[in-house]
């Protein structure tokens, strides 16, 4: 009988027959023929009941989500929440677990106040937890009860912060409208697209406020009056199509966006290329003017050169909001309209200057600080977030303030008004640099004077 034996055998083992292998032999393929057989049914079932859950329920839909890493190294702070998390994104991370004592506190306001039993509470969040899951890009990391206590004691604290922020709602001594850092903190942290609850969650948990004690107002009347003093919403009123919001970010997009018997269709390839300053317009002979309508009320008469922008009032959570409206827009939800925005008026704004003219002409209202931070903020908006924009709304007004500033009259204007700049830097900054400047130009006189002389006597 010949013996298998392997060249690197272990001699204190038993060698394996040749004859055992061939008994062995059927006994493995069928065990693995049954294995894979296992593994293809298994897939199977759960793929199709993924399929299913999918087909059957649109809210399975992601409308949350992350921000795109190169968006978030241009400024990281604008993007992370400050003292809350809210969702699953930056759920857990140390420098927010103070705030999750006050959630709790909340939720313990909401139940007596209303008369709501935190059983029924948390039956709702369990029954939404499959359609929230789903609003989000990956949520696998948390187990059932956490994800439901994390979203029920989240939305709560949504609520409660907009319901509080009626005064009569309010009881005395919280912080968290007392204390305007952690007022200012709590608006940055609500204005983020990674720091988001889906709506129709939020809304279900609203239908449990006494409407009487809100003077029967709406969560999205609420939502607006939270956020008056961010971007241009003191302005503009609430629409029907507010209601389609899925998120407090989208909220704010739609409520921002033109009004549609105003949208311009752009025109030619509807993009960018206007680069003159508003300085530079002003001394080619435009006039500014500002209105107090939405972003998108931008006029120009070319008759009388008069360029009418909407006030825009600048502070604290200006950035917060442009950046995370774009960083929205980006991920490919209607049209790029914000983005628009932003990129007119970095093509308005340059220097200090500018920013200057724009607060003399009441077009800015300027509660950030210095003309020059207002400056950085456009710039870097632009610089770092955008690349390229293609149907800009604003290319007509653009297309027409250029040609304005074309004319033979405004042109020579424009070029007087470059030479006075550099004049004022170059030699007009200092008084050595005007010595010298004075110094050379009677030297120049000089020597005209005395080969016109010389030219005479010849």
């Amino acid at each position: 009988m010949i013996e298998c034996v392997s060249p690197c055998r272990d001699p204190y083992k038993r060698e394996i027959k040749m004859e055992n292998i061939d008994n062995l032999t059927p006994i493995l393929k069928e065990g693995s023929e049954e294995v894979r057989l296992n593994v293809v049914e298994r897939l199977i079932c759960s793929m199709n009941k993924e399929l299913d859950a999918l087909a059957n329920d649109s809210s399975y839909t992601v409308c949350i989500y992350r921000v795109s890493e190169k968006y978030r190294k241009s400024k990281e702070e604008a993007y992370t929440p400050r003292v809350v998390s809210i969702g699953p994104l930056h759920h857990g991370k140390s420098h927010l677990q103070a705030m999750e004592a006050y959630k709790l506190r909340y939720l313990h306001s909401f139940r007596y106040r209303f008369g709501i039993s935190v059983d029924k509470l948390i039956t709702y969040a369990s029954n939404k937890e499959g359609q929230i899951r789903g609003c989000y890009e990956d949520t696998s990391n948390f187990e059932s009860e956490e994800f439901c206590r994390m979203i029920l004691l989240d939305g709560i604290f949504v609520v409660q912060l907009f319901v509080k922020n009626l005064i009569q709602m309010r009881e005395p001594g919280d912080m968290l409208f007392e204390n305007q850092w952690m007022a200012s903190d709590l608006m940055h942290d609500m204005l983020l697209l990674e720091n988001q609850l889906p709506f129709n969650f939020i809304l279900g948990l609203f239908n449990f406020v006494d409407g009487s004690r809100v003077h029967q107002k709406s969560f999205y009347e609420l939502s607006h009056d939270y956020f008056k003093g961010v971007g241009n919403t003191k302005n503009v009123k609430l629409t029907p199509s507010c209601e389609q919001s899925r998120h407090l970010v989208e909220f704010l997009v739609i409520l921002h966006r033109p009004s549609s018997n105003r949208q311009q269709a752009p025109s030619g390839n509807g993009r960018c290329q206007y680069t003159r300053s508003a300085s530079q317009l002003h001394a080619a002979g435009v006039r500014f003017g500002h209105g107090m309508g939405e972003l998108f009320e931008v006029s120009f008469n070319e008759k009388d050169g008069l360029l009418k922008l909407p006030q825009l009032t600048v502070n604290d959570k200006t950035e917060t909001f442009f950046r995370n409206l774009i960083a929205f827009e980006q991920c490919g939800h209607y049209e790029k309209h914000i983005t628009s925005y932003i990129i007119f008026m970095d093509s308005l704004i340059d220097t200090a200057e500018d920013v200057e003219l724009l607060v003399d002409c009441e077009v800015i209202e300027n509660l950030l600080g210095e003309n020059q931070q207002v400056a950085d903020l456009f710039n870097n908006v632009y610089k770092e977030v955008i690349e390229e924009q293609k149907d800009f709304y604003f290319s007509e007004i653009c297309n027409s303030l250029d040609d304005y500033s074309k004319d033979y009259i405004h042109e020579w204007n424009s070029a007087w008004f470059k030479w006075k700049l550099i004049l004022k830097n170059e030699y007009f900054s200092n008084p050595w640099s005007f010595v010298a400047f004075m110094a050379a130009s009677a030297v120049i006189l000089l020597t005209i004077v005395q080969t016109v002389c010389s030219i005479l006597g010849l």
